[in-house]
């Protein structure tokens, strides 16, 4: 398993705490914010809202650990596809964008969720902790990326391509919830390596 991947915490869960993120998730994919509730979630787990009660102080820890839950479980999957590609870091690049824009992921449900996680950040620390662990993890892989392909210069490291690179990911994936016909999978990867590209040009141009 990559070293940016954080299984660590997740693979101490309980079979019940995976049921009730499961069931927190179906809630927000088929509901939006308004599946955001111990009684909405604690009737798709099929449990009583004690039980949540037991394993969660809040509901804000448990819709965190949904968020950690499915953000970690796209960018294992997304590393795993890409890994292999590390000695072509283009490749690599090219292989990872085509999974964090799978069909499987360019679900409008789906990315229903990722809207309540994002409106949520700002309200919790539960919710703003698991965004900066996830973050960290996802920025930390598309760093030694773009410092593979030798994109650092004066302008823009691999830090700041990392974070850019990133941004424009979860801006194609929230105009694509919003608008779903605006473009395609294959259009967003097209955007994101026209602009990997972009930045290994401006390396080659200044030398």
């Amino acid at each position: 398993m990559s070293k940016f991947s954080q299984n660590s915490e997740q693979a101490k869960l309980s079979k019940t705490k995976l049921r009730l993120i499961q069931a927190t998730l179906e809630s927000l994919m088929a509901e939006g914010i308004d599946g955001c509730s111990v009684r909405k979630i604690s009737e798709r787990a099929k449990v009583s809202t004690g039980l949540i009660n037991y394993h969660y102080p809040t509901i804000s820890h448990l819709v965190a650990d949904a968020y950690t839950h499915l953000s970690l479980r796209f960018l294992n999957s997304a590393i795993e596809l890409s890994e292999p590609y590390k000695d072509d870091p283009r490749r690599q690049v090219k292989v990872f964008l085509s999974a964090i824009f799978a069909e499987d992921i360019m679900q409008r449900n789906v990315l229903r969720a990722w809207v309540v996680f994002w409106g949520l950040i700002d309200v919790t620390p539960e919710m703003q902790d698991a965004h900066k662990d996830s973050n960290k993890a996802f920025n930390a892989y598309l760093k030694s990326i773009f410092e593979a392909l030798g994109t650092d210069s004066a302008a823009l490291s691999p830090k700041m391509a990392a974070n850019g690179l990133s941004a424009m990911i979860d801006g194609l994936w929230l105009e694509w919830c919003l608008q779903t016909d605006s473009f395609t999978c294959v259009d967003c990867i097209q955007i994101c390596e026209h602009w990997v590209d972009s930045l290994q040009q401006a390396k080659k141009t200044t030398g």
